[in-house]
């Protein structure tokens, strides 16, 4: 099993400088997964253990509004049909 966050775009701009502004919180970029749907192709993952230092940052630096990104819970099990995605409320 897989835990993982997940941060969405609607542009490549913004999912570029969102990995950057949360670099200290080590995420990374990844392929929006296939039952994710979304306009850019890039998504940026947070690990659990660092999803509150991370949404910490978001919130206090960026400048994006809950129209440029989604927020994804997910938990992936050995297939598709085992994977849990909850979409949450954008990071305020």
């Amino acid at each position: 099993m897989d835990e993982y966050y997940l941060l969405t775009f609607e542009s490549t701009h913004a999912a570029i400088s969102t990995e950057k502004l949360l670099k200290p919180a080590e995420v990374t970029i990844m392929p929006v997964p296939r039952f994710i749907s979304a306009s850019c192709g890039i998504s940026v993952r947070i690990h659990p253990d660092r999803k509150d230092r991370a949404e910490e940052i978001f919130r206090e630096n960026s400048t994006l509004s809950a129209d440029d990104y989604a927020y994804y819970h997910i938990i992936r099990g050995g297939t598709v049909d085992e994977t849990v995605c909850d979409r949450l409320e954008a990071i305020k």
